[in-house]
């Protein structure tokens, strides 16, 4: 929950976007947010609400389990998972 009940959108690093904290109204908002940051990123100016919501630089530091590295890592392992699974039924 945010203090003024509104989403967080934003850059996290370069070509790395965020939409967080809908604050139980992600099934009404994320795919609005979503398709403001499609908009942006196709090179459209970036809409009002967009801008409202817009964060010049993160609240959060850069997140280790977010890499490359470990995102491949978990898509791996969840795959192996569902062989594995699959093996069993």
């Amino acid at each position: 929950m945010t203090p003024s009940w509104l989403p967080v959108v934003g850059e996290a690093t370069d070509n790395v976007f965020y939409a967080i904290a809908c604050n139980g109204h992600g099934l009404a908002q994320g795919p609005y947010l979503g398709a403001l940051l499609a908009d942006r990123l196709a090179g459209d100016d970036p809409h009002e609400d967009l801008r409202t919501l817009w964060r010049r630089r993160p609240w959060f530091s850069p997140s280790p389990a977010s890499s490359a590295t470990a995102v491949r890592a978990a898509w791996a392992v969840d795959r192996l998972s569902d062989r594995l699974s699959q093996r069993e039924g």
